[in-house]
């Protein structure tokens, strides 16, 4: 599958992104994890926090999101801000997919106690994924 692709729409082109999240992407290793919260870097943008190492050797950028059981005691609240966080990281992972041949491997935390809406995660999610690229370009 092509990561982007063009379409004609008369005399412009739409720059169409491939806006999925595979299992490739996904964060599930518990050593790279680990290796995250002890050499990884950090950035935070209320209420999301993201540690983040970037790795050449990787194929392509990984995700994983985590809420934490202090915050929201019913699993179907923490369920549904990851839900929530993972739709705001697909909708806006493309400044961060490649830069210069550097893949990033992040885990985003929520901080918040109160349920959030997909606006406020939005926001804070395309100001970090800007605060990344910017970082290492």
């Amino acid at each position: 599958m092509k990561p982007c692709s063009y379409i004609s729409a008369g005399s412009f082109y739409i720059y169409l992104v491939n806006q999925n999240f595979p299992k490739r992407e996904k964060l599930k290793s518990s050593k790279t994890i680990e290796r995250l919260f002890l050499q990884g870097k950090q950035h935070s943008q209320f209420p999301i926090k993201v540690f983040f190492i970037v790795e050449e050797k990787e194929e392509v950028s990984q995700a994983a999101f985590a809420v934490p059981k202090r915050n929201f005691k019913s699993a179907v609240d923490r369920n549904r801000v990851k839900r929530l966080l993972r739709e705001a990281y697909r909708h806006n992972k493309q400044p961060i997919v490649e830069i210069n041949g550097k893949k990033f491997v992040m885990l985003f935390l929520f901080l918040g106690k109160i349920k959030p809406q997909y606006a406020q995660l939005e926001k804070a999610m395309v100001k970090l994924l800007k605060k990344l690229r910017d970082e290492n370009n």
